[in-house]
């Protein structure tokens, strides 16, 4: 109803991320070179860390849709606690590919298979994992060995980890250390201060055709 009245052309506030309402202000701006920075690099952990509503998702769809599909295979999961061979099935249904097997060594093969294919059609293979601190220990391993995979000596698979703060202290524990030495860049969300809220709310509306009404004051 308020669209109409204020003759907005679309909701300016929906609780779904939508990177088109993307606000760049510094923290956002920081993350988004960080990855940007790391995608170029072609290889490892990418980690972006925040507190629920930072814009994680947001900026990970930002990143993505700047991305040519001719150059890029993106997969996306969001993590629910899954087990390692659950996320291994997941990953590979995430790909394309057939998942319904519990043999660990097929679904390992599908996927080098697929990865070989993109490399040797100048494709990149890039994970996306959102809430990623609900991972285990296990998993977290397991998708460490999938950055073992190479040819060439290239890396064939590149993984982006979104969660939140406990996301951090996971990744530093001394039992994974191993991960941690291939995060090639961390970044950390934070939360709007008083006048990047203001920005971000005008921001906003601008994005749905707002001139001026419904007024806003400073108060």
């Amino acid at each position: 109803m308020y669209e109409q009245f204020y003759d907005l052309k679309a909701e300016p506030f929906r609780l779904s991320p939508d990177h088109r309402f993307c606000f760049n202000h510094r923290s956002y701006a920081k993350a988004k070179a960080y990855m940007q920075y790391a995608f170029q690099r072609a290889e490892g952990f990418v980690m972006i860390t925040g507190k629920p509503g930072t814009g994680k998702t947001t900026l990970v769809s930002d990143l993505v849709e700047s991305l040519r599909e001719d150059q890029v295979n993106v997969a996306m999961l969001v993590c629910t606690q899954l087990g390692a061979d659950d996320l291994l099935r997941m990953v590979a249904d995430a790909f394309g590919l057939s998942s319904n097997t519990d043999h660990k060594s097929l679904l390992l093969q599908q996927l080098t298979r697929l990865f070989v294919n993109d490399y040797k059609t100048g494709k990149r293979a890039l994970l996306i994992i959102d809430e990623a601190q609900d991972l285990s220990t296990a998993a977290l391993e397991e998708l460490r060995l999938l950055t073992n995979l190479q040819m060439s000596r290239e890396p064939l698979l590149q993984i982006f980890l979104l969660g939140q703060e406990e996301l951090r202290d996971i990744v530093q524990q001394p039992n994974m250390e191993q991960v941690h030495q291939r995060l090639v860049a961390a970044c950390h969300l934070a939360s709007l201060n008083e006048e990047e809220t203001k920005g971000y709310i005008k921001h906003r509306l601008n994005q749905v055709g707002w001139n001026g009404d419904p007024a806003i004051s400073n108060a």
